[in-house]
C-alpha cells in the first residue's frame, strides 16, 4: 500500500469531518486533500522527481501533515531534521541527504542561507509559514504561495511502488554518528496498522502531535491517525503549560509524550489547574520510562489510560507495546509489568539471541532482533552498516532484553551501554530505577567508566530535587539496600541537566565521551 492511499481513503470517506487543528486554522479531510494535491503540483512543477530528497527543518504544524503526503505521492523522499542539532550537524546531514529542496520554519531563517552555499544540491528554500516572505528573508519562498500557484485536483501516486524509499529518517546519533534510515512506503503502512490496532486509534480519535513531528516516535501516530479518519492537532514545541492549555482548549482524546516530557508535566505546578479530563489516551516512548515516574503519572493522571510503544526508527517504529491493562497492577503481584516495554505487535516477530545468533532461553538476557513488514530497506549512502544490522532477514536492534512466560520483554540495556565490572554485567536501565526511587532524584543516568581493578566502575549523574541536601553517600547507601555491590554506583556527580536529545533521550554517548577522558586520566 502507498503512504497516499490513507489519505485518500478518509478524504472519501470523512470529506467533511475536521482533519487537522492548528491554532485558528481548520481543514475538513476534503481540504486536507485538496491543500496537499495543490502542494503536490507546485513540487512537481518546481522539478521536483522521484527518488528526489526534500528536507524538513520545521516545528510541529498542520504543514508538516501536507508535506508528509505531498512529497512521498510524487515517489520523492522526504527528510525530517532533528530542530535541536546544531549548525554543523546539520551540514553533515543534509550533505549526506542532498536534498533538492528544504522547508523551514522561521526559527531556521537565519540558518538557512549558510546551508544551501555549504550543500549546493538545495536548490530552493521554502518558509513553511502563514507570512510572506519579507525583506530579512531573502531567497525563501511562500509555502502558501505554492498552494495558491495550483487548483485542487485529485490526488494520486502513478508511478510510486510500495517498496519505493518514503523517508529517510536519520537516528538520533545517541550512540555516534547519525545514520539514515531508509524506510519505504509499505514499512511505513505496515507500521501505521500496526500502530493503529495496538493503541487502537480510530475515527473518533483526535490526537495531539504534541511530541516532535520530525521523529517516527510521533510519525507512528501520524500515518495511523490518518489512515483510521482521525483527528490531528498541533502543539508548535512541547511546554507543560502551552500543553495543558491546549488540552482545555482543543479537548484532543490521545498524544504521545516521551518519558522526559511525562515527567516535566508531572512537575508542572499548571497540572493541578487545569482540565485534563479529555485526555483519555498516552502513548509514550522513545526511552526507558523509570518505573517511579510512572507511578506518579498513574496517580496523578487517573482518567488516563497509558500505552506504552518500544521500537526505533529501523521499525518505522513499532516493535511492541504495553496495554494499559498492563499498568494496573500497582502493588500486586503484576507491578513488574511496568518495567516491561510489552509483547509484540501483530504483525511483528521478535527473538532474542546470543553472540552467535542463538536464540536464548526464557528469562535470559540476549539480543533484541526483529523482522516484519516495518523493518527499514537500510541504511542511507551505509552499505557495510547495513549488512551488519539486517542479517538473514532479521533486524539486529543494539537492545538487550529478556522475556518471560507470558512473552512480555523486559529492555535492560543497550548493548553498547552495558557495563562491565569485575566480570559482572551491569544494566543501566536497574541502577537508575533504584536511582528514581529516591524521593530527591529528578533525572538520573549511569554510565560505565574506567576503573584499574574492575574495568569499569558504576558511574551515576543525577540531577535532584531543588533545595535537596542529597548527598552522594546518601544515595550510594540508598542503592546498596536494593542492589548487589557490583551494580552500586561507586560514584555519584551532580549536575543540574542531563544533555538530550531533540526527541527528549539522554544522551548516555555524549556523557560517556565528557567522563571517559577524566576518569581514563585518573585510571592512568
Amino acid at each position: 500500500m502507498i503512504l497516499t492511499k490513507g489519505l485518500l481513503v478518509s478524504a472519501q470517506n470523512r470529506a467533511d469531518c475536521t482533519a487537522v487543528i492548528d491554532g485558528e486554522r481548520r481543514f475538513t479531510y476534503g481540504q486536507f486533500h485538496d491543500r496537499t494535491s495543490q502542494l503536490k503540483g507546485a513540487l512537481k512543477d518546481r522539478g521536483i522527481q522521484k527518488g528526489d530528497r526534500v528536507a524538513l527543518l520545521m516545528m510541529n504544524n498542520f504543514r508538516y501533515l501536507e508535506l508528509f503526503y505531498a512529497v512521498t505521492s510524487i515517489g520523492a523522499i522526504v527528510v525530517p531534521l532533528n530542530v535541536r542539532l546544531t549548525l554543523p550537524e546539520l551540514e553533515r546531514i543534509l550533505e549526506d541527504a542532498q536534498p533538492v529542496m528544504l522547508f523551514l520554519s522561521r526559527e531556521f531563517l537565519p540558518a538557512a542561507p549558510i546551508l544551501k552555499s555549504k550543500v549546493p544540491s538545495i536548490r530552493r528554500l521554502v518558509l513553511a509559514e502563514d507570512r510572506k516572505p519579507g525583506r530579512d528573508e531573502g531567497e525563501t519562498i511562500s509555502y502558501e504561495d505554492l498552494i495558491q500557484s495550483q487548483a485542487p485536483s485529485p490526488l494520486d501516486y502513478e508511478g510510486v511502488e510500495e517498496g519505493d524509499p518514503a523517508g529517510l529518517f536519520y537516528t538520533g546519533g545517541t550512540t555516534g554518528r547519525p545514520k539514515g534510515v531508509i524506510l519505504t512506503h509499505r514499512n511505513l503502512v505496515a507500521n501505521a496498522w500496526h500502530v493503529a490496532l495496538g493503541i487502537g486509534y480510530d475515527r473518533e480519535t483526535r490526537y495531539l502531535h504534541a511530541g516532535p513531528m520530525f521523529h517516527l516516535a510521533d510519525g507512528a501516530s501520524t500515518f495511523a491517525v490518518t489512515l483510521v479518519g482521525g483527528s490531528h492537532s498541533h502543539l508548535r514545541v512541547f511546554r507543560p503549560a502551552e500543553f495543558l492549555q491546549v488540552l482545555e482548549r482543543e479537548r484532543p482524546n490521545a498524544t504521545l509524550l516521551v518519558p522526559t516530557m511525562i515527567h516535566a508535566l508531572l512537575q508542572s505546578p499548571e497540572l493541578a489547574k487545569r482540565d485534563t479530563a479529555s485526555l483519555g489516551k498516552i502513548v509514550y516512548g522513545g526511552s526507558p520510562m523509570p518505573v517511579e515516574v510512572m507511578k506518579k503519572a498513574l496517580d496523578r493522571l487517573p482518567g488516563v489510560r497509558f500505552y506504552q510503544a518500544y521500537g526505533m526508527s529501523e521499525a518505522a517504529p513499532v516493535l511492541t507495546v504495553l496495554q494499559p491493562e498492563d499498568h494496573d497492577g500497582l502493588e500486586t503481584e503484576r507491578e513488574h509489568l511496568l518495567t516491561s516495554c510489552g509483547q509484540p505487535v501483530a504483525g511483528v516477530e521478535i527473538k532474542l539471541v546470543d553472540s552467535e545468533g542463538d536464540e536464548v532461553l526464557v528469562g535470559e538476557v540476549g539480543e533484541v532482533i526483529a523482522r516484519g513488514p516495518n523493518i527499514m530497506q537500510g541504511y542511507w549512502n551505509l552499505p557495510e552498516e547495513t549488512a551488519l544490522a539486517l542479517r538473514d532477514g532479521w533486524y539486529y536492534t543494539g537492545d538487550m532484553a529478556y522475556r518471560d512466560k507470558e512473552n512480555y520483554y523486559y529492555i535492560v540495556d543497550r548493548k553498547k551501554d552495558m557495563i562491565v565490572s569485575g566480570g559482572e554485567n551491569v544494566y543501566s536501565v536497574e541502577v537508575e530505577n533504584t536511582l528514581y526511587r529516591h524521593p530527591d532524584v529528578v533525572e538520573a543516568a549511569v554510565v560505565g567508566v574506567p576503573d584499574k581493578s574492575w574495568g569499569e566502575r558504576v558511574l551515576a549523574m543525577v540531577v535532584k530535587r531543588e533545595g535537596s541536601a542529597l548527598t552522594e553517600e546518601t544515595l550510594i547507601e540508598h542503592c546498596r539496600e536494593s542492589l548487589a555491590g557490583f551494580k552500586v554506583p561507586k560514584c555519584v556527580e551532580f549536575t543540574e541537566e542531563l544533555p538530550k536529545s531533540g526527541a527528549g533521550k539522554i544522551l548516555k554517548r555524549s556523557l560517556r565521551e565528557k567522563y571517559w577522558e577524566s576518569h581514563t586520566r585518573r585510571v592512568n
